[in-house]
């Protein structure tokens, strides 16, 4: 009688695991189906679908903390330190260096007290820019826009209130009426 061993199959035990672990694999990474037409397919795995959602959970958990740690302190110290200088078209400094808050506080300024029509546009958003008349500045129509929204709203809250006082009132004195008519009638049935 013949004893098979690996060596006579042609395996050594280092490509029969090889082999073993990759079938395991296999079986555990795709699920196996059939097409419409009868032709054998495979597809992730509901364990390689899950796998892979804790995979990419994890990097991304991984890239957040890296750059809590590291990349945003920096960032707010970059945009701090950060000075822009005007150019002219052909690249050539002009005026002085300002730092980035410098600039937005300028920039902001600016656009409070820009000119603006009673709607609140300036003369390049305007439509008909032949008609546009500056009326105020920009922060001015912002606080008359919002106080002209909080007055309304105010007035629609009381307004509310009030009709339902009303409602109340009318309701009550319909049911008074209605009660002193149903007494004053008598109603009387007579047959012949």
């Amino acid at each position: 009688m013949t004893t098979l061993d690996l060596q006579s199959l042609g395996f050594t035990d280092t490509e029969l695991r090889d082999r073993v672990v990759e079938r395991i694999a296999d079986q555990a990474m795709l699920k196996q189906g059939v097409t419409f037409d009868g032709d054998e397919c495979f597809d992730e795995s509901i364990f390689a679908q899950q796998l892979d959602a804790l995979v990419k959970q994890r990097i991304e958990d991984t890239i957040s903390a890296i750059a809590e740690k590291h990349v945003l302190p920096n960032v707010a110290a970059c945009v701090e330190n950060l000075t822009l200088q005007a150019t002219n078209v052909w690249g050539e400094a002009r005026g002085e260096k300002v730092t980035f808050i410098e600039y937005l506080t300028q920039r902001a300024e600016a656009y409070l007290a820009e000119k603006v029509d009673y709607s609140g546009n300036t003369k390049t958003e305007a439509r008909s820019g032949y008609s546009w008349k500056a009326s105020q500045t920009r922060v001015s129509h912002l606080v008359h826009a919002h106080l002209q929204y909080s007055i309304k709203r105010a007035m629609e809250d009381a307004l509310k209130t009030a009709n339902s006082a009303i409602v109340e009132g009318i309701e009550g004195a319909v049911k008074i009426k209605l009660a002193e008519v149903a007494k004053a009638l008598k109603v009387s049935v007579k047959t012949s």
